[in-house]
């Protein structure tokens, strides 16, 4: 294994440690702790003859390790973090409910909508 690719899973959990927070992410009655970087995606929506429109509530990146009890993270899934719940889904933009944090599929970015 090269340096670069040592690197390359080195990083994401060595983040987690240093800047994560813990939630609790849950499907149905299964839940599990984890730690999770928390982040923002912008997302842009422009009307024809209407004014351009950003939003984006919160992502988590999750390693895909943590989440191996679920598999895939699914619409319809919630993150409690602090008290507040967020629940996975797409951001309506054709984007999908997550895609991979890092060419070596480590961890998720997770698109969230705070509903309590």
């Amino acid at each position: 294994m090269t340096l670069f690719a040592r690197a390359k899973s080195w990083l994401p959990a060595t983040a987690k440690l240093a800047a994560g927070v813990t939630v609790t992410y849950a499907r149905g009655g299964t839940a599990a702790t984890v730690s999770a970087l928390q982040g923002r995606t912008v997302f842009a929506s422009v009307q024809e003859g209407g004014p351009r429109i950003e939003f984006g509530d919160r992502d988590y990146l999750i390693l895909a390790a943590d989440l191996i009890l679920f598999g895939e993270p699914a619409i319809g899934d919630r993150v409690t973090d602090g008290g507040e719940v967020y629940e996975v889904l797409t951001p309506g933009t054709g984007e999908p409910a997550w895609r991979w944090s890092d060419p070596a599929h480590i961890s998720y970015r997770i698109h969230t909508k705070r509903v309590q």
